[in-house]
């Protein structure tokens, strides 16, 4: 068993990281100063404190990054604007835990280094690292001992709020009127009045169509069109002329022969029935289990598609149970002396380790062995023309943009002398597809923020291997559209609008009808439409041809022969007449209660956790135990701001 905090000889692989979920609009806001006395929130770098806790602007800023990782084009000021929920957020999970604390509850370090086991040990089912551990944590701005804290923290405040969770009680007949309203069916019949039926029913004379225009002139305007001369350099096209010599090839070789010393490994695919983390009862089942699916590979059975099928491993299963190549020290002792004993194409019996019982397949070995010069040339001598190929691309890009800079009417002829590309993109908006680069919101901004004449920075674009720049040559500044402009458009938006406008009031004259007792054929007989059935459905389903149940929920209350709508949606208008309604088969309700109970318990702790914990740190605001440091937060959000 792990026992990374009994013993710090022991190590962990994977960082649990603490995603923070952005707070919904509707969240309860806590940044309200406390009262005299209380937590001390004194000290430059302190945003909020609960009970002797303190959050930092470094707290802050670790969770901003968390949120952010992978959009590193989100405006600063859309963060602010974020700022106190993640604080408050912060705050919350701080909270949870003080009152937690109170309570007497705790978590003991067999509990949080078993958790951390459980939820993140390598799919192997190998060692913990501790140096990766201690890595990770470092990226993060963390040490191990913050790490381990927040973890505690997390795990006591959840511990709370199940206890919470635990007092809420479903009823039998709260049940079975859930069972009955999810199982209910209805049956429709409907007139469909699409906006494109229609369109051919618009008076397209010009005279409305102008007036249109004039009366929704804010819909036509012009945006800014900027004419760029676009420079685009590819390291592809600098590799091949890049010169290395045999001589720093044979030195880069020797400098980093360690490099080229390959250890002993093997290749291999496993099959993983877990015992971890289930009831000791269970373990015998999970052992028969992987004997009958080593008979069923002994008898000539498909390892990679009874992996798919059975394996538990959830990172190899789909790929064939494959691992690919592991080294002595990689995997735990049983897993790896089953692995290196095997010869290629040998499978194991049933091994059992920590994490259950494992089938290995051995599809490769290769003894300890130092790769030789020859072997590995082709490779440096790629390496070694790709970093003197990047220094000279660097070197030609940047030379390049000064030489522009000082004569731009020469930017072709420039460009073409540093083997770049050279492009004229004329009438671009910030969305245009800009030649052998696409879309790159960077660069667009950057030439929409440039001057006339002005040269942008170089924006370097490493997943593709490309760097560009531009040259701003014309600006059209954004205006309102005179007719001419954009007649077209607006032809087409008229008729669009008077479509769905027809369409509706189509729609309502006929469900008026329909409820002074007209039938649907009629009506839609007056019309040129037919009337359509949507076969039986439930609330959670859809309705053929109409969209989601939820657009005709109103039938499910209704009685059949009941109008329904007109009903909105994506494409026009629909009139229904509720036509059959099946009740819940009842004689089900009793295996089917547990799930319908645990739906109702979802639903409710979906609605009560948000308002518990809302309500743990408003009764510690009360008390005085939550501070905020107004004036740090403050700074903080004008600090993304600006």
């Amino acid at each position: 068993m792990f026992d990374l905090f009994r013993s710090r000889e022991k190590s962990v692989r994977f960082l649990l990281g603490a995603l923070l979920v952005l707070v919904a609009a509707s969240m309860l806001v806590y940044l309200i100063p406390g009262g005299p006395g209380g937590p001390n929130v004194s000290g430059q770098n302190v945003i909020a404190a609960v009970g002797d806790d303190k959050i930092t602007t470094q707290d802050v800023q670790r969770a901003v990054q968390n949120i952010t990782r992978g959009q590193a084009n989100l405006p600063k000021g859309i963060l602010a604007m974020y700022l106190p929920s993640i604080v408050n957020q912060l705050i919350e999970g701080k909270a949870m835990a003080y009152k937690a604390r109170e309570m007497g509850l705790r978590v003991s370090d067999e509990e949080l280094g078993n958790s951390i086991e459980a939820e993140f040990a390598p799919e192997l089912g190998g060692k913990f690292d501790m140096q990766v551990y201690q890595s990770v944590l470092a990226q993060q701005g963390l040490t191990p001992t913050a790490y381990e804290n927040q973890r505690r923290e997390s795990m006591l405040g959840a511990r709370l709020e199940n206890i919470e969770m635990q007092s809420l009680v479903v009823s039998d007949a709260e049940a079975k009127a859930e069972y009955q309203r999810k199982n209910l069916k209805v049956g429709l019949q409907y007139i469909e009045f699409s906006d494109k039926d229609f369109a051919s029913k618009v008076d397209k004379n010009p005279a409305p169509i102008k007036a249109y225009f004039e009366k929704n002139r804010s819909l036509f305007r012009i945006p800014e069109k900027r004419n760029a001369d676009l420079i685009v350099g590819n390291l592809t096209d600098f590799i091949q002329s890049a010169q290395v010599s045999d001589k720093d090839v044979q030195q880069q070789y020797q400098d980093n022969l360690d490099t080229y010393r390959t250890p002993e490994r093997v290749k291999v695919r496993h099959i993983l029935i877990k015992t971890q983390g289930k009831p000791a009862s269970e373990v015998p089942a999970q052992k028969a289990k992987a004997e009958d699916i080593l008979k069923q590979l002994q008898r000539g059975g498909d390892f990679a598609a009874i992996a798919k099928k059975d394996s538990e491993d959830p990172g190899s299963a789909a790929k064939g149970g494959e691992l690919g190549w592991i080294v002595r020290g990689q995997t735990v002792p049983q897993f790896e002396k089953a692995a290196f004993s095997l010869k290629p194409g040998e499978m194991s019996g049933v091994i059992q380790t920590d994490y259950g019982f494992h089938i290995l397949q051995v599809e490769d070995k290769q003894a300890a062995h130092t790769q030789s010069f020859d072997e590995v040339k082709p490779q440096l001598v790629l390496e070694a023309q790709k970093q003197v190929a990047g220094d000279n691309f660097k070197k030609a890009v940047d030379a390049a943009r000064l030489e522009i800079i000082k004569n731009p009417a020469q930017a072709a002829s420039i460009a073409a002398k540093y083997n770049l590309k050279f492009y004229k993109v004329d009438g671009m908006t910030t969305t245009t597809s800009m030649p052998d680069i696409n879309t790159q919101p960077e660069l667009a901004n950057a030439i929409f923020a440039a001057p006339r004449g002005g040269t942008t920075d170089v924006v370097s674009m490493d997943a593709q291997g490309k760097d560009a720049f531009a040259v701003i040559a014309g600006i059209a500044p954004a205006h309102n559209a005179e007719f001419a402009e954009v007649q077209n458009d607006v032809a087409q938006k008229y008729t669009t609008a008077q479509s769905q406008k027809l369409a509706e009031d189509a729609a309502k004259a006929a469900a008026a009808r329909a409820r002074k007792g007209e039938s649907l054929d009629a009506i839609a007989k007056s019309y040129g439409l037919t009337v359509k059935t949507a076969a039986p459905f439930t609330i959670d389903g859809a309705a053929e041809g109409l969209g989601a149940a939820s657009l005709v929920s109103a039938a499910f209350n209704d009685n059949v022969g009941d109008i329904v709508g007109p009903v909105a949606a994506q494409e026009g208008q629909f009139v229904c007449r509720v036509s059959e309604k099946i009740p819940a088969d009842m004689a089900e309700f009793a295996k089917n209660k547990q799930a319908t109970v645990q739906s109702l318990m979802q639903q409710r702790q979906g609605l009560e956790g948000p308002l518990f914990r809302n309500s743990v740190v408003n009764d510690l605001r009360r008390r005085g135990k939550v501070k905020i440091n107004q004036a740090n937060l403050s700074k903080m959000i004008e600090s993304y701001q600006s």
